[in-house]
């Protein structure tokens, strides 16, 4: 579609999970078929863990001679990945192959559909619950203050839609630890919790959090179910599909020069 030698570039988080690296892939692949993108057009690259790395898909693309690269990062939040990984692993790849002609998109995370498929799952765990549940919001983390304060106005936008007790934490980083948020509505009178994950992809971290919530519970006398990640809905893939098909074509809107 994009004709020329440029590519789109989709960049993941990267996981230990083969379930959550196939969601992935299976993700990109429908959103290249909204975006009416061929093979041809797209690569793929992840932030750790999984290969090739940002750099390494870089450096593949120019010594195929493609140079002009419009990187979609698939994560949630202006954060660590995105201020600091990212440029550096741009850096590096440079380093080897000279000046590449690179745009972004920018991070996803507090777009309408993120938060309506948010509430979708915290609405179909506590409609099997009885009445006074409560939810814990978890996201993956960060250090990172402005990426806590937007996924902290994505929990009130939840909340006013649920009309249910509703306490965000964290799986790691800064912040309100899952086992906080957990206590917090534990001590508000909730015997019965549902746990909300705002993590996009399935990871090892979504696989430990029936485990992690039951080590808190220790003897609690308080039920819970835990909802799966984001993942493909058909919303996120025509979002991510919308800004995809944008930076194909080289238009300015939501991309930047710099992550």
């Amino acid at each position: 579609m994009m004709g020329g030698a440029g590519k789109v570039l989709f960049i993941g988080h990267g996981t230990r999970l083969q379930g959550g690296m196939h969601m992935w892939h299976r993700f990109v692949d429908d959103v290249a078929e909204r975006a009416g993108l061929g093979d041809e057009d797209v690569a793929r690259a992840f932030v750790e863990i999984a290969r090739p790395d940002v750099a390494e898909a870089l450096v593949r693309l120019a010594a195929a001679g493609v140079r002009r690269v419009h990187m979609v990062p698939l994560l949630l939040f202006s954060a660590g990945h995105m201020r600091r990984d990212l440029p550096q692993a741009v850096a590096r790849a440079e380093a080897q192959v000279g000046r590449l002609d690179l745009t972004w998109s920018q991070p996803f995370g507090d777009e309408p559909a993120f938060i309506d498929v948010a509430v979708e799952r915290a609405q179909a765990l506590v409609a099997r619950m009885p009445e006074g549940a409560g939810v814990v919001l978890v996201g993956r983390g960060n250090r990172d203050a402005d990426a806590q304060r937007a996924f902290a106005g994505v929990a009130v936008n939840v909340a006013g839609r649920i009309g249910r007790p509703l306490v965000h934490g964290y799986l790691a980083g800064t912040g309100r630890s899952l086992e906080a948020a957990l206590e917090e509505l534990w001590r508000m009178g909730c015997e019965h919790i549902a746990v909300v994950p705002y993590l996009w992809f399935p990871g090892l971290l979504t696989e430990g959090l029936p485990e992690r919530v039951n080590r808190w519970r220790d003897e609690r006398r308080i039920s819970f179910r835990v909802a799966e990640p984001l993942g493909r809905d058909p919303r996120l893939v025509s979002l991510v599909a919308e800004r995809a098909r944008q930076a194909a074509h080289g238009l300015g809107a939501g991309n930047s020069a710099e992550p």
